[in-house]
């Protein structure tokens, strides 16, 4: 394999404008196969990538780890895979997200729901503050607000601006959400 990224290397360096050999290399060299396979949710890739030695928690170019790419994909099954071969849960991307921050984001139940059973911090917060519950509150995702309060993400947490869940969605217009988080205890 070296042999034929190396021949490759080399055919690449000489089509490529002067310069930019250097460049070239480091793109090249620096991809984790891992992180790629995890992205796009293939999980034969990643299954045989895995069993083959590579590590679970290989990062992108852009230095994302993997078990994030697969949260933000909502692949579910890639990032139980992950799990199951040492991915660190509370890793976190070069903006200070985890992988549970970045499925609640984006409505990923399913994937929130590994996270959690792989012991997640419930309440780390993520970029400005926030938590995956405050995030899933101000963005709509009810199923992940559900699955976060009955995991016990704490309610009266606020971002760097001071506010709560309970703020959030109401200032979103997020009613459903708001009612939910009131019933749970959230007051603010």
């Amino acid at each position: 394999m070296r042999h034929v990224l190396a021949v490759l290397l080399t055919a690449l360096t000489l089509l490529a404008p002067a310069g930019a050999e250097a460049q070239l290399t480091i793109e090249l060299l620096s991809r984790a196969p891992v992180a790629d396979a995890a992205r796009a949710g293939d999980l034969r890739a990643l299954r045989s990538l895995l069993a083959s030695g590579q590590s679970a928690n290989g990062i992108d170019i852009e230095r994302v780890p993997a078990i994030i790419l697969a949260a933000q994909g909502g692949h579910a099954e890639a990032v139980e895979m992950l799990l199951a071969h040492g991915a660190r849960v509370d890793v976190r991307d070069r903006d200070g997200s985890t992988a549970l921050f970045q499925a609640a984001q984006r409505g990923h139940d399913q994937v929130v729901n590994v996270l959690l059973a792989g012991k997640a911090q419930i309440d780390a917060d993520g970029p400005q503050g926030e938590t995956p519950l405050i995030v899933a509150a101000r963005r709509g995702h009810a199923a992940v607000v559900s699955l976060l309060l009955k995991a016990g993400a704490d309610w009266k947490r606020q971002d760097h601006t001071g506010r709560t869940a309970l703020r959030h969605a109401q200032d979103a217009g997020r009613n459903a959400i708001a009612t939910m988080l009131r019933r749970a205890g959230a007051t603010q």
